[in-house]
């Protein structure tokens, strides 16, 4: 079990290092501000100790420890699959040990959405969790 740095931001983990170009790319996808002119709150962690990790070992790594011990409730992670188009689907990890619900995947356009109701406590894990398509990626609600 390891833990995640302090961030000011959401805690976006890369552990995939194979596409400096990909990683580029995504985190100038997640600046560009939402409909609504809100950009996420973010903080990019380049650790190499958790390059290879899949969601598993990630879990488990980083597991549900929210208010205690995280100043987050979720982390953003940038594996393999996330650097992959066409949607370079991110992966969303929960940290808040109140709520049982696994991760999934979120198009790049929606984390500030995520990440600002999360932080707020406007909504809860879950909400967009099972609003996920049948791919398991959250696209927005519909």
């Amino acid at each position: 079990m390891g833990s995640l740095p302090s961030t000011v931001g959401v805690p976006f983990v890369r552990v995939d290092f194979s596409n400096p170009g990909a990683w580029e790319k995504l985190k100038g996808s997640l600046a560009k501000p939402d409909e609504e002119g809100y950009a996420a709150n973010l903080e990019y962690v380049e650790d190499r100790s958790l390059a290879g990790l899949d969601e598993a070992a990630l879990v488990a790594r980083f597991p549900r420890l929210y208010p205690k011990d995280y100043e987050h409730p979720v982390v953003f992670v940038a594996d393999a699959t996330a650097m992959s188009p066409p949607d370079y689907p991110i992966l969303v990890v929960n940290l808040n040990k109140r709520e049982e619900t696994r991760p999934f995947r979120a198009v790049p356009s929606e984390i500030a959405a995520i990440e600002a109701n999360l932080s707020l406590a406007n909504m809860d894990y879950f909400e967009f969790a099972e609003n996920a398509d049948a791919d398991g990626v959250f696209r927005g609600f519909r």
